[in-house]
């Protein structure tokens, strides 16, 4: 994969991972839920980087549904964990709100997640990859230069922005559905 394709490839999963997001939210809270993600943009970057891991550290499991499986669940499981344990250094809180769920470990991961990711590792090799590296294939060549540029400063600016807001106490006093404040 060339260098373009890839960070196109990333961003697709990217604003995927926040589709996805948003889609489960809005079913749980019953009602429209479209703040996700650590920025103002369509991305939640971790699931772009789920799917370079998959990529990277799951590929050779791939093959055993049962070894993807548990790969899968153990790979995300630990991105959560590392994930939140950095945004709660930064900022005191995380994104998400695992809490109410049955056997959590403080809100960061839980049993039914844990086991969600492991199905959705088998979606992302069976299925989902295929459909993803076929739609980032059909980008004209120079527009796909273009966007491997924009999204990557975009998203940059838009991370140093909302970074700056919430270590300088300038952050949104709006309500935010699945954000732990940890204090």
């Amino acid at each position: 994969m060339k260098p373009y394709t890839m960070i196109n490839w990333f961003f697709m999963y990217s604003f995927l991972g926040y589709l996805l997001e948003c889609t489960v939210l809005s079913i749980e809270y019953r009602r429209p839920v479209v703040d996700r993600g650590f920025g103002h943009g369509p991305f939640c970057v971790i699931y772009g980087f789920g799917a370079l891991g998959a990529m990277f550290l799951l590929t050779p499991v791939a093959g055993d549904p049962v070894k993807l499986y548990t790969a899968s669940m153990v790979m995300a499981t630990v991105m959560e964990l590392v994930t939140a344990a950095v945004m709660i250094r930064l900022f005191g809180s995380f994104w998400w709100d695992y809490s109410t769920k049955p056997f959590n470990y403080r809100g960061i991961i839980c049993l039914e997640s844990s086991l969600a990711w492991g199905l959705l590792g088998i979606f992302f090799f069976h299925f989902l990859d295929r459909q993803v590296r076929q739609a980032v294939g059909h980008i004209p060549v120079k527009a796909g230069h273009v966007l491997a540029w924009v999204l990557p400063l975009y998203y940059l600016l838009d991370l140093l922005w909302c970074i700056h807001r919430r270590l300088g106490g300038e952050e949104d006093e709006k309500e935010t559905v699945g954000r732990l404040k940890v204090y």
